[in-house]
């Protein structure tokens, strides 16, 4: 690894999350949505708003950019320069009312590969585990959102590529 310089990555899959409630209200304070539609919002899958989709496809490039070449980037320290590229198989963090009735679990899970930016060679691959984190459901979901962390998203990110990290340095 000491032969290459991370220099770009590439963020794939924003159209498999299912909600992400913190950046799903961000998306409503930053656009005018009628009152129905910001309800539907919160309550059915988002694939099912194109500009949600595509809100959740800049916040997700945004963030898994810098966790990426801020963990990573030092690893790969000089030489032939090569991209990550991250594809997304699983994100999803409950809203409130899916943790009251049906699903209690965060989830994340993504494959990264390193490739030659040249010539598009693989060089590294790392077929990511499926992370969950247990929220508190059922009725205590409200006191628990109060004390949650800004954004349960992000830090979920945070905590995948800092594995991921750990995993270049061992292999």
């Amino acid at each position: 690894m000491q032969k290459y310089k991370l220099v770009d990555v590439t963020v794939e899959g924003a159209e498999i999350i299912r909600s992400w409630p913190s950046e799903e209200e961000n998306f409503l304070k930053a656009n005018a949505v009628d009152p129905e539609t910001a309800n539907r919002i919160r309550t059915e899958p988002a694939f099912q708003f194109p500009p949600l989709q595509e809100h959740f496809r800049q916040a997700l490039n945004a963030k898994i950019k810098a966790e990426v070449m801020y963990l990573a980037g030092p690893i790969f320290p000089s030489g032939r320069p090569v991209k990550a590229v991250v594809r997304l198989r699983t994100f999803d963090i409950p809203s409130t009312a899916r943790r009251v009735f049906v699903d209690s679990q965060a989830k994340i899970q993504a494959d990264i590969d390193i490739v030659d930016k040249a010539t598009g060679n693989l060089i590294l691959r790392y077929p990511g585990r499926l992370e969950t984190r247990k929220l508190i459901g059922g009725l205590a979901t409200g006191i628990a959102v109060a004390f949650e962390g800004p954004d349960l998203g992000y830090s979920m990110i945070t905590d995948y590529l800092s594995a991921y990290r750990n995993w270049l340095l061992h292999n």
